[in-house]
């Protein structure tokens, strides 16, 4: 049996190669107005099998699993910071998330989307999704950034998407 050909390996990408966009389109599923989230320190995506035990007696004891469904989301935090612009207005897509998180029903869920961007990087990976949204500040002493931790928890499918880069 003949060895698999090994390529060596580059630079290594970093986490901070994520962005993240909301929705803010008044009516869904019409032309997106995705504004960016800004300020975000943590970004961890996740799709997660249920595994169901699918066990019989011809495995001759041997267990088996079956993924019966999935499940995505995103978790981030987020510094909050005024706009360069305007030193009373928060970024407008953490406001976004903050509002939605507010509410219930449909009202708490929001067209995502999720993609990486590393300067001189791939930009392989890219997806979107609905979701509903937690809000959650950190608090702290006073010494500490005021920061938020926020959960995306994913509605139905998520999906790859051509990368939006230019």
């Amino acid at each position: 049996m003949a060895l698999p050909t090994r390529n060596a390996l580059g630079s290594s990408t970093t986490l901070r190669k994520w962005y993240c966009d909301v929705d803010t389109s008044a009516v869904p599923h019409t032309i997106p107005v995705w504004v960016p989230i800004m300020g975000v320190t943590s970004f961890k995506p996740s799709l997660n099998p249920t595994w169901k035990d699918d066990s019989d007696f011809d495995g001759g004891g041997d267990k088996s699993s079956t993924a019966t469904a999935r499940e995505w989301g995103v978790e981030m935090k987020v510094v909050r910071k005024v706009t360069a612009a305007l030193s009373t207005a928060y970024d407008p897509g953490q406001e976004v998330l903050r509002l939605r998180a507010e509410s219930v029903g449909v009202a708490n869920s929001i067209p995502v989307r999720w993609y990486e961007m590393e300067a001189g990087g791939p930009t392989v990976e890219a997806y979107s999704g609905n979701a509903g949204v937690e809000w959650s500040p950190e608090g702290g002493s006073l010494d500490d950034l005021d920061a938020v931790s926020i959960k995306l928890l994913g509605q139905g499918k998520r999906t790859a998407i051509v990368h939006p880069a230019p």
